[in-house]
């Protein structure tokens, strides 16, 4: 039994082949299916920074590794060949795979340093494969444990102190560029959670002029009555386009939602008033060509870590002991994992040497012929007893200290220990 992460994220690959792998809520009970089609059945977890697929790989006579198993579910589920993903992807296994998923648990792994969101990701992408069914057994524990290192490292240090999100990284970025947002009209493109928070931590840095359009136009109005903004259609996009100064991208969608030639018609009409563009989504939102058009300065989410470099400088002490923690935990969880996984091959090793010494006791007894009363007889057997657990005491030490799946398959052959049990002792 290991675990094993195959997986591709903001610091191995940029956001064009990010979004290749991702995979939305909606998506997600599908792709958990056909996961276990390939025989890894797991946990997916997709955000706009990362798309990793948990399994646990179990031994058997396959030459077909798991790993070997995940990426031939990720070419056919995404339509991709593998030599073009390849090199961007990463393999962790066993205390590998636990230490990382700690650490994402932890935001360690995040482009912010801190940020809240990665935690209920976690949790959601835990639910959903529990939900498919898909997360069982060890694997689950993995995944309830790394929740609850993320909340203790939260709880423990400073890391999540005054913690940036991508929405609020993005506003961020916009008054580096612009300065003083307050006059600026800022049009925000989706109502889910990431449009939601751009919009309010617009609101409290003294934007007062904010448009929020969404496919499912209640949702828009909803939010923008929250924030006193106002909502157009989406079909009213273009409209609302010709009077913004800044616009945030933020939808769900799989694909752009914002042209090159609608961003081009835009800006014929307003040639001399620049436009900044802020695609957080991931997919991206907003056709990368826009960029060529003049005036027009288009940021996306991989823009975003400069942003926040200043907060991860100043949460460097609490990073470094948010990092032993996390791995003070990952190596107490793996020790958890080896016990489970040793215990049944102990527990043969003691009832097979149980099973020899009851077998020569009595063989020894029926030769005494009832000759030792019943102290005598007591005495005889905890001696044996007492020979056999110093016997094992150094067999059972080193199981216990050293139990790969070498070591243990060595142990079983040695002491003839089968699958069902003990053999016999004769």
């Amino acid at each position: 039994m290991e675990f094993l992460v195959v997986g591709l994220n903001h610091r191995t690959a940029p956001v064009e082949v990010r979004e290749r792998l991702s995979l939305n809520k909606e998506q997600l009970p599908e792709a958990l299916s056909a996961m276990s089609g390939q025989q890894v059945g797991g946990v997916i977890l997709s955000t706009c920074n990362r798309s990793e697929f948990y399994t646990l790989d179990l031994p058997n006579d396959d030459p077909e590794t798991g790993s070997d198993r995940l990426k031939k579910f990720l070419v056919e589920r995404f339509g991709i060949s593998l030599l073009d993903i390849d090199r961007y992807l990463y393999v962790y296994r066993g205390y590998d795979c636990i230490h990382h998923l700690f650490r994402v648990s932890s935001s360690l792994d995040s482009m912010i340093l801190g940020e809240e969101q990665i935690i209920g990701q976690v949790r959601d992408a835990y639910e959903a494969a529990t939900t498919a069914g898909t997360a069982q057994g060890p694997l689950a524990q993995l995944f309830q444990q790394a929740l609850r290192v993320g909340r203790m490292v939260r709880r423990e240090t400073g890391i999540s102190r005054n913690a940036f999100s991508v929405s609020r990284a993005c506003v961020e970025m916009a008054k580096s560029v612009l300065g003083d947002l307050s006059s600026s009209r800022v049009l925000v493109v989706g109502a889910g959670e990431a449009g939601e928070l751009a919009a309010e931590v617009l609101s409290l840095s003294g934007v007062t002029d904010i448009t929020v359009t969404n496919r499912t136009f209640q949702r828009a109005e909803e939010l923008a009555a929250n924030l006193s903004a106002r909502a157009v259609p989406f079909d009213g996009m273009p409209k609302a386009l010709r009077d913004t100064d800044i616009v945030i991208g933020c939808t769900g969608s799989p694909g752009y939602v914002l042209q090159a030639d609608l961003i081009g018609n835009t800006m014929a009409a307003r040639p001399d008033r620049p436009l900044l563009l802020i695609d957080i989504a991931v997919p991206r939102d907003i056709d990368p060509e826009a960029a060529q058009v003049k005036n027009v300065f288009l940021n996306d989410v991989d823009d975003l870590e400069s942003a926040t470099q200043a907060s991860r400088e100043k949460k460097a002490r609490e990073a470094e002991w948010a990092e032993e923690l996390a791995t003070d935990e990952a190596q107490q969880f793996r020790q958890w994992c080896l016990d489970l996984e040793a215990l049944p091959t102990v527990i043969k090793l003691r009832n097979r040497a149980d099973q020899v010494r009851s077998f020569e006791l009595n063989k020894t007894l029926r030769k005494l012929n009832g000759r030792l009363d019943e102290e005598a007889l007591e005495s005889l057997d905890a001696m044996t007893r007492a020979i056999v657990n110093k016997l094992l005491h150094d067999p059972t030490m080193f199981l216990k200290e050293r139990k790969g799946p070498d070591e243990l398959k060595v142990a079983r052959e040695i002491f003839r220990l089968g699958e069902d049990g003990p053999t016999s002792p004769d």
